[in-house]
């Protein structure tokens, strides 16, 4: 029975190296790793934004915090901001937020929220996280330990560096071998398995396991084994960014506690805080609008904040992918993670979370020999499938809610036709109730019922129906409500007082402080 004795990484950037970080620490690991990585592909680097779940997935490879927002012009994300989504006009707002409402494994609030005609948004009465994100507040202290938190966050990283920091980590630390040079052929035995990689130097490098990691190109899993592609664009059309990078004004300019979403005529754009810059996006699908106009109206939201003069000075550039996946990822000793298994869009920062779980499941079903290769393929390729169907549904759940129809764009995105049924059952069923567990009944669900809860109440929070009783029942339920929004309420005014500024917790944290200065 053959061991699994080396994986091969073909490709760097974050899906490379965070899978080569989470394999290299592996407990009594009994295998060495080795990442090829092209000495002239640059990093991508769309997506800037994590979830929470990727502060587990730092804490078990054993990478400092403290480091990760030094070293990569990082921020805390405590949710995402959207607007103009719903009508498009100016008090169309709502915060889909990283904490849980209260007492979420026993009540659902969106429920009570929906029939006891509450006049407040949602994400602002169930939790504090609305408030203190709006005030451009952090959601800890200095003084807390790495990776705790009084309210529940993720990350605005720069990906570059990010891909860097992780590269160093993992060298130095598990001992994960650096190669760079291009890929120039596979070597496979008569089974179908890949043995070795052919390298431009002339070189083989030889492996049990290879990892694709290529990118859009998939060398390995789509030109290699030509695992076939299922595109998604009738369901999500988006398949451009044009995307910049917008400097402070100030050294000192607050930094956004989420990200924004703002929509736009033909899509939307993603602005996301980092220490030093600003990272913008309009993503959008070249059907509906011509790449200059697409740079134009990424100039013009520039030019709201920094002035039109420096926003045409601004550098834009354009990327191009297709939305869809790869259903069968693994096939035989290969497995595709990061763009080479697929992308949908930048909305909701789904692309690195699913770094993270095809990362989590290598480590926790890791074929240890040649015979376990089918149980763990097989297992992997329900899993990630099952994801790309949630990713799809959930995406589509913000964009089937919409009213505009002020464009062709929104005409087509906003289709119910094209939603799955799952999704539309769905739909049909918050008519009488809202979302909640029942909807969400997989462990491992990558989107909880809450987080179905924050966008329909966001973008129908206008629609409160009374249930079968009337006034009386009613009564009864802001009764039962009151002690739960009471408590969220006064947790909101005690964070208000004594959680940082985003800006003053990083630069605390930047100079090693114990505490950040607060006002109370």
């Amino acid at each position: 029975m053959t061991e699994t004795r080396r994986v091969v990484i073909v490709g760097g950037g974050t899906a490379g190296w965070l899978v080569a970080a989470r394999l290299g620490a592996m407990p009594d690991r009994q295998f060495g790793i080795s990442l090829l990585e092209s000495p002239s592909v640059p990093t991508v680097g769309v997506g800037e934004g994590t979830w929470p779940s990727m502060k587990a997935t730092l804490q078990s490879i054993g990478l400092s915090e403290r480091v990760l927002l030094t070293d990569c012009d990082a921020s805390l994300k405590q949710g995402t901001l959207f607007h103009g989504w719903r009508t498009g006009a100016d008090h169309d707002a709502y915060i889909h937020p990283f904490s849980l409402p209260s007492d979420y494994a026993s009540k659902n609030l969106a429920d009570y929220w929906r029939r006891g005609r509450v006049d407040r948004p949602f994400h602002e009465l169930i939790t504090p996280q609305g408030l203190i994100a709006n005030n451009y507040q952090a959601p800890k202290t200095a003084d807390t330990p790495e990776y705790a938190f009084a309210l529940n966050y993720g990350y605005h990283v720069d990906a570059v560096k990010f891909a860097a920091l992780l590269s160093e980590h993992s060298v130095a630390r598990f001992g994960v071998e650096h190669i760079r040079a291009h890929v120039e052929g596979v070597v496979c035995g008569d089974d179908g398995f890949i043995e070795s990689v052919q390298l431009d130097s002339g070189e083989s490098l030889a492996g049990d396991l290879f990892i694709d990691c290529s990118g859009q190109k998939a060398l390995l899993i789509g030109e290699h084994f030509g695992s076939a592609f299922q595109p998604a664009d009738d369901v999500l059309p988006n398949n451009r960014a044009v995307v910049t990078q917008i400097p402070y004004d100030e050294p000192e300019q607050e930094i956004h506690s989420c990200t924004r979403s703002t929509a736009q005529a033909c899509g939307w754009i993603w602005d996301i805080g980092l220490q030093s810059r600003r990272g913008v996006g309009y993503v959008h699908c070249a059907d509906f609008v011509s790449e200059e106009e697409a740079t134009r109206t990424v100039r013009e939201y520039a030019a709201q904040s920094v002035g039109k003069e420096r926003a045409e000075a601004l550098t834009c550039r354009t990327l191009n992918f297709q939305p869809g996946f790869r259903p069968t990822p693994w096939i035989n000793n290969c497995v595709a993670v990061g763009l080479s298994a697929g992308f949908i869009e930048p909305l909701e920062a789904s692309a690195l979370a699913m770094i993270e779980q095809a990362a989590s499941s290598l480590t926790e079903s890791f074929p240890l020999n040649k015979a376990l290769m089918g149980p763990c393929s097989r297992a992997f390729n329900r899993k990630m499938l099952a994801h790309w169907d949630s990713i799809q549904e959930f995406l589509k759940l913000h964009y089937v809610l919409s009213e505009r129809v002020d464009t062709d764009y929104w005409r087509a995105a906003k289709c119910i036709d094209s939603a799955s049924q799952c999704l539309r059952d769905k739909l049909a069923l918050w008519q009488v109730r809202a979302p909640w567990h029942l909807d969400t009944p997989r462990i491992d669900e990558l989107f909880p019922a809450a987080s179905y809860q924050y966008v329909w109440l966001g973008m129908n929070g206008h629609l409160q129906v009374p249930g079968p009783g009337a006034s009386g029942e009613q009564r009864g339920i802001l009764e039962d409500l009151d002690p739960i929004l009471f408590s969220v309420r006064e947790r909101a005014l005690k964070l208000q007082r004594t959680m940082p500024g985003n800006r003053q917790l990083l630069n605390a944290l930047r100079t090693n402080n114990n505490s950040a200065t607060v006002t109370a």
